[in-house]
């Protein structure tokens, strides 16, 4: 017997957190419970580690197992968002010499075709998304049952390293768990934080990682555009340990006194920090100079993301949406906006949970996660798990690629139609 609760595990640089949770059946995601482990075992998104990863893993199941009360764990489903991760454009073209009628079939063969293209030795495609049709030269959204002589169809391709998806198998073949589906993180965390309004009319999501930080622009209803610079939170609070503290007060001075724009602080002040080295004396900071060292690094950080935005073809009419744990940044908006000239909102999961959900779970780090529940609910319901691989635990599953939004097109109708400062 499969159970309906469903297993995800996020591979966070600072942490590999696991949570255990099932949509119910107005489409809110009730969490039973989440476990987590520090872990320097995954850098940039990538498993760099795979033995020390894969233990962590089960040791995660283990507890989630009794603090969830599930005793049936198999699979496990990972959001995949990890440096050198991109989206390319690509197009197959068919010639039928004469007018015929478009079918499903022939769609799959094209877009098989369009994968191989990218396939390659140290290329690995983790999305195919179709983007356009044009049937005789005219567009055409759902060309299925249609007559042309030349249909052309426009991809949208998710490619990245062969190692990021080498490595996560590897990890996992020394669980005994099973994966059974890898959604992009940046679609999982888009399910939760944008409306289906916002990815109709362009919206960009911008997550702050640790290591890494991602845009995701949506248009038209589907990822356009999905960059994935290396560079994250964790830069930040290193660039304030140069100072002489250690990485931990380098962390809470960031969020405390820190500040994403120098012009913000008008009226500095000394914080006086215990230095790394106990034989020399306390380090003090001004926080105009904190503010200088961060803002720095953010525009490092956020040049790439803000020239990808200046050269879109089409304007973020629902604007921009920010979230992950260096969101929380003091003055971020302020700071984007001056920048690029577009004012961000904070991204919000917290109207997918249930009622009786613990308050921690609205926190943004955990919306991947949630997110990630929800793609996989989705997913199982057309690619259910075989009874014969949770007794054959060493028979793989492949996993096919679907189109995200489309298939989640029942689930946002069914859920919205119901209704101290210096101690350191």
């Amino acid at each position: 017997m499969i159970s309906n609760k469903l297993i995800a595990i996020d591979f966070g640089s600072t942490h590999i957190a696991a949570m255990a949770a099932e949509v119910q059946e107005n489409g809110a995601v009730k969490i039973f419970s989440e476990e987590s482990k520090v872990s320097d075992d995954v850098k940039w998104g990538i498993v760099e580690k795979p033995s020390g990863a894969s233990f962590k893993v089960s040791e995660l199941l283990k507890l989630l197992k009794n603090s969830a009360k599930v005793t049936d764990i198999s699979h496990v489903s990972v959001p995949v968002g990890a440096k050198s991760m991109k989206q390319v454009s690509a197009s197959v073209s068919r010639f039928v010499g004469k007018p015929n009628v478009v079918t499903e079939n022939l769609l799959s063969e094209m877009l098989e075709e369009c994968e191989k293209k990218f396939e390659q030795s140290d290329t690995t495609v983790f999305d195919v998304i179709p983007a356009s049709y044009l049937l005789d030269g005219k567009r055409m959204d759902d060309p299925v049952g249609q007559t042309a002589v030349q249909i052309t169809a426009n991809y949208h391709v998710i490619i990245g390293n062969s190692i990021i998806k080498s490595e996560l198998e590897r990890c996992f073949d020394r669980t005994g768990f099973m994966l059974e589906y890898c959604p992009l993180a940046a679609e999982a965390i888009s399910t939760v934080v944008l409306e289906e309004q916002e990815r109709e009319v362009g919206s960009a999501l911008i997550n702050f990682g640790a290591t890494t930080t991602t845009l995701a622009v949506y248009h038209d209803g589907i990822l356009q555009n999905l960059l994935v610079v290396p560079l994250g939170a964790n830069n930040i609070t290193k660039d304030i340990q140069e100072l002489g503290i250690n990485e931990a007060n380098a962390e809470r001075l960031k969020y405390l006194k820190g500040s994403a724009l120098e012009s913000m602080v008008d009226e500095p002040v000394y914080v006086q920090i215990a230095s790394e080295d106990e034989k020399n004396p306390p380090v003090k900071i001004s926080t105009k100079f904190l503010a200088t060292i961060i803002e720095a690094r953010l525009e490092e950080m956020m040049q790439p993301i803000f020239d990808t935005i200046d050269r879109l073809p089409f304007s973020l009419e629902a604007g921009i949406v920010i979230t992950g744990g260096g969101s929380k940044l003091n003055n971020i908006i302020e700071f984007i906006e001056e920048k690029i000239g577009i004012c961000p909102r904070f991204g919000n999961h917290s109207e997918w949970l249930s009622e009786d959900t613990n308050e921690k779970f609205h926190d943004p780090k955990y919306a991947q996660l949630v997110g990630t529940i929800l793609l996989t609910h989705d997913f199982r319901k057309t690619h259910p798990i075989e009874e014969d691989l949770i007794v054959n635990p060493k028979k793989k599953p492949k996993l096919p690629k679907v189109n995200t939004m489309d298939k989640l097109a029942g689930l946002f109708t069914n859920f919205f139609g119901e209704e101290n400062e210096n101690k350191f």
